[in-house]
């Protein structure tokens, strides 16, 4: 059974169908404003879409969401792009890979978790901005992204098939890109196999220097689901991700190795057509490797970075429907362990142990309700309290060098004896949504979300660069507000926002030019517009916009990793099986530094691109940066000579890590 909702777009349908290119994903993506799953459904500011219809081939899943309009994504190569919303990035999004937390293996966030998400496995990614709910996990301040696999849909007992497959390529660092998905089964049961391969070379800018950015990944994994009942379904599945040779030209070291295998297991069951229960435990391990001699010119001293990274998570809900509302009552268990060590290999000596075996752990529980208040109304709201604590169990050991972690700290901030952490943290949220019109609807929002120091932020143990273990988790008290008029052939949404952080965690550099952490106050806040104008039959316009500020309350001056004013026009002409469009990307200059950031220019950006449908098979084609513009976006990690090896030229040692010059793309995808 299904609860109708007042009748709204997604946060701007539109930005679906300007990143799509299709007027037809945009009417799929309305469809979603029902509830699919009892107790579950849209809220506003949170967009579902599906991975298949992407436009231009993508290197990862976070160069596929900074498409979204006020989703970002910090570039440090030609992979691992790690995402980036409401200026906030880390834990402080909840990123889930079909139900479960996967955190990376570097410590700079060379694999952010959407470098683990093989993007064409999964049938469905929803990205919500802000505190929408509280059911998985704590933190969550900027926003929530799931990558979620859906269960095949099977009848009767012959064994019946589906799938898709597809291959694309892009001249510009000469990507090959392959994916498949098959599926098999009955009414008893299925099984479920997918595997994406790419492999590509370093890509050039529009100046043609060639950018240390090639890279080459394989993903696979097997599922298999029981489904005795129409109620009923238990599904236990594996997926391995490996990373060979990926190249950062934005940091001091690249990765020859990294390792990704996840063991999950699911248990849904719905009691009655009021009660559900819905089950997740996931294992998943890193071991990811860094160097700065494997894949560039061999310096004077070889170094080597091994790292694990091994996460478990847990999480059992029931979603229960009353008579007028949707109850949403569980448990979270979330707990993280990490190990790194720096090691010179010219001497074969560990120089520092720089994640001293940290575990980190949050325990919690949470109940939500929405309450129909008649058919234009609905009230929303959830409280959740976890208990999170965090140690370091090797930060009294000695490298072979003579460092010890806990010197450091001791050094930086005057922490010593126990470094051990705990802390309770508290969310919440409320919210009201109103549709006022058959054209109209507003929301409003208010929300508390707390988030605890990650791994790095909190024990990370080198000479140049020391985490805090006094720090206090972030508090987040956040207002959203949005408007929205959907007319036949037009319509327009407008969302703000405003964030006062108390302990935000501020990454800094003191007067010795160390990279430090401490506690400060700040205020996020920002701006979404966007809409799209149906004309002339098959003419489409369509555009967005998004401004986010930062600003440091104790210092003055500007938060880190803030994106300046952006956005995007397109003009689109859709028939009833091809469609062709070309799409403005443009960014104002940003001159607000926050600590070791380089100031950027602002530029325009024309893509074009063209899609044909026949059947089951689909045909893409276009051209990236149409008119091989040498340009970067503020958000990358080559900041104030970090990388000596990026180019010969000392001069441009300072300059920013420049985007792709122009790029000619193929796609072709087939379902069955």
């Amino acid at each position: 059974m299904t609860r109708q909702l007042p009748r709204r777009l997604p946060l701007a349908a539109f930005v679906a169908a300007a990143a799509w290119g299709s007027l037809a994903q945009a009417q799929d993506t309305e469809t979603l404003s029902t509830i699919v799953v009892e107790g579950t459904r849209q809220v506003p500011g949170e967009l579902s879409l599906s991975p298949q219809s992407s436009p231009a081939p993508a290197a990862d899943a976070g160069e596929w969401l900074r498409r979204l309009n006020g989703v970002e994504g910090i570039r440090m190569g030609g992979h691992g792009l790690d995402p980036v919303i409401r200026g906030q990035q880390g834990n402080a999004l909840n990123v889930l890979i079909d139900g479960g937390y996967v955190f990376g293996g570097c410590p700079n966030r060379m694999d952010p978790p959407t470098a683990y998400a093989p993007l064409h496995s999964f049938d469905r990614v929803t990205v919500s901005k802000g505190v929408t709910t509280l059911q998985h996990g704590a933190g969550g301040s900027g926003g929530t992204v799931l990558f979620e696999r859906s269960v095949p849909e099977f009848e009767g007992d012959v064994v019946g098939q589906q799938g898709s497959v597809g291959a694309s390529y892009d001249d510009n660092g000469e990507r090959v890109g392959m994916y498949a998905n098959l599926e098999a089964g009955n009414r008893q049961g299925y099984l479920r196999v997918f595997g994406e391969h790419q492999n590509v070379s370093d890509y050039e800018d529009g100046d043609g220097k060639r950018i240390h950015s090639g890279f080459e990944t394989t993903s696979g994994g097997i599922t298999l689901g029981l489904t005795p009942s129409e109620n009923t379904e238990l599904a236990l599945g594996y997926e391995a991700v490996r990373e060979r040779d990926v190249k950062f030209a934005g940091a001091r070291m690249d990765s020859p190795e990294s390792d990704n295998d996840t063991l999950r297991l699911r248990l849904d069951h719905a009691f009655s057509d009021s009660l559900r229960m819905e089950n997740r435990l996931q294992v998943t391990t890193i071991d990811h490797v860094m160097d700065n001699y494997s894949l560039r010119a061999e310096p004077m001293m070889r170094m080597r970075s091994p790292t694990e990274s091994d996460t478990f998570t847990w999480k059992s809900m029931f979603v229960q429907r009353l008579a007028d509302s949707d109850l949403r009552y569980g448990v979270n268990v979330l707990q993280n362990q990490r190990d790194a060590d720096i090691i010179n290999d010219s001497t074969g000596k560990l120089m520092f142990n720089s994640w001293p075996d940290v575990t980190t752990r949050q325990a919690g529980a949470f109940a939500e309700l929405d309450r129909y208040l008649g058919e234009h109304t609905v009230v929303s709201g959830g409280l959740r309290l976890d208990y999170s604590e965090a140690s370091a169990d090797a930060a009294h050991q000695a490298s072979d060098s003579g460092v010890v972690a806990a010197d450091l700290y001791a050094r930086e901030y005057g922490v010593e004896g126990d470094l051990d952490h705990d802390a309770w943290l508290v969310g919440a949220f409320l919210r009201g949504e109103q549709r006022l019109s058959d054209t109209d609807s507003i929301f409003a929002s208010v929300s508390r979300a707390e988030r605890d120091a990650d791994a790095t932020e909190r024990y990370f143990a080198k000479s140049d660069w020391v985490g805090n273990p006094s720090l206090d988790p972030e508090v987040h008290h956040q207002l959203d507000l949005g408007f929205e008029r959907r007319l036949e052939t037009a319509g327009f949404e407008v969302v703000a926002f405003a964030d006062r952080v108390d302990d935000y965690i501020f990454r800094d550099r003191n007067t010795a030019g160390i990279s430090t952490y401490r506690n400060i106050d700040a205020t996020l806040y920002g701006l979404e517009l966007s809409g799209d104008l149906r004309w002339a039959h098959h003419w489409e316009t369509r555009g967005q916009l998004s401004w986010v500020r930062g600003d440091n309350l104790d210092d003055g001056g500007a938060l880190s990793d803030i994106a300046p004013l952006r956005g995007q026009l397109s003009q689109f002409y859709v028939a009833d099986a091809w469609e062709a469009g070309l799409t403005a990307r443009f960014s104002d200059d940003q001159d607000r530094l926050g600590p070791d950031e380089v100031a950027t220019a602002g530029y325009v950006v024309l893509d074009a691109e063209a899609a044909w449908q026949w059947q089951a098979l689909t045909l893409r084609a276009g051209v990236s940066n149409l008119l091989d513009k040498t340009y970067s976006d503020f958000l990358n990690r080559n900041r104030a000579s970090s990388d000596p090896f990026l180019s010969s030229d000392p001069e441009s040692l300072d300059l920013p890590l420049n985007e792709p010059g122009r790029s000619v793309w193929l796609a072709v995808d087939y379902a069955f």
